[in-house]
């Protein structure tokens, strides 16, 4: 179970402010694509909220796998 929640608790904690970071980042790349999708991706203020949990996602789960393999055990 250990094995589990740690690396689940670990994505999800780094993986928000770097998703967050991200998307802003991405903001000038999303209004260059609002015209080429027709769908409003980024703001004023930045990227569309559903944007943001998208990467927020995205990482989170990428980082689950990332963290499994870290956290694996070694044999003896």
């Amino acid at each position: 179970m250990k094995r589990i929640v740690a690396p689940i608790a670990l994505a999800v904690l780094v993986s928000a402010p770097l998703g967050w970071f991200a998307g802003m980042l991405l903001t000038p790349v999303l209004w260059r694509l609002e015209p080429v999708v027709h769908m409003e991706l980024a703001g004023h203020s930045g990227p569309s909220d559903w944007v943001l949990y998208v990467i927020w996602a995205v990482l989170a789960v990428a980082l689950f796998f990332l963290f499994r393999i870290l956290f694996r055990r070694q044999p003896n």
